[in-house]
């Protein structure tokens, strides 16, 4: 629990530190910017029409850029189309480009991670549930018998054990240990549902079609003035490349 408690005030201190980032869309050739949410888009229309915009106007560099990606297949043929037909690399070096099974993966070791961290909790809490029942005690008497000419003091200390009170400390802390359960599995559910509603899937295309939805890359490196950030999309036989610029927001 002590190294947990470290790795979150770790967590916390680098969370202090981020650093606000913008990536800004720069459109080339005869593709065209528009806005979409408030959010710069840029896209691309060939046989295909390909548009791809930041999720958001700005993010910490402690966290994972995502951007939104939507298809319209304009071929009489049908293709797929995912996140592996997607990739991207900054200032010439390569980036990863989350699959959405990578993403749902990393869900559910974040939960048995915190599981087990619940079940370690849980068992010192059980650990101290079972000392509840013990009280110390501790004080002097001083006593006399009369007609016998006899008188003593001294002192006395030791522990009285009360059950009760150890049922009711252990039912307090296995009760909690559900609760931190039900809490984890409860943040998993939702994390897995807001991935399987807004993450792009390979999904089959059909002529005059539209596939749209999220993609994840790793972190991006914090840059000095301004970081070239290249997205290449291949739909179908097509290929289609944005470029970004990754800028620091000012304060």
């Amino acid at each position: 629990m002590k190294k947990l408690f470290i790795l979150m005030l770790a967590i916390g201190a680098l969370q202090g530190c981020a650093t606000t980032l913008k990536l800004d869309p720069v459109a080339s050739g005869e593709q065209k910017e528009i806005f979409q949410g408030g959010t710069e888009t840029l896209i691309s229309a060939k046989q295909s029409l390909v548009a791809i915009r930041p999720s958001a106007n700005s993010y910490q560099s402690v966290q994972r850029p995502s951007l939104v990606v939507s298809v319209t297949n304009g071929t009489d043929e049908q293709y797929n189309f995912g996140p592996e037909n997607i990739s991207a690399s900054v200032n010439g070096q390569s980036v990863k480009v989350f699959t959405y099974d990578e993403l749902v993966a990393e869900v559910k070791r974040r939960q048995a991670w915190a599981a087990v961290a619940a079940a370690l909790n849980g068992a010192a809490q059980s650990m101290n549930a079972a000392n509840a029942g013990y009280t110390y005690n501790s004080g002097t008497y001083n006593s006399s018998y009369y007609g016998s000419g006899y008188s003593g003091y001294g002192s006395y200390s030791g522990y009285t054990y009360n059950a009760a009170a150890v049922q009711q400390a252990q039912a307090a802390a296995n009760a909690q240990t559900q609760a931190n359960m039900a809490a984890i599995e409860a943040q998993t559910d939702k994390d897995l549902n807001q991935l399987s509603s807004t993450m792009l899937r390979k999904e089959t295309v059909f002529p005059q079609k539209t596939l749209g939805g999220y993609i994840t890359l790793d972190k991006l490196p914090v840059p000095d003035s301004a970081n070239e950030v290249i997205i290449n999309i291949t739909v179908g036989s097509e290929a289609h490349q944005f470029k970004f610029m990754l800028t620091k927001v000012a304060k």
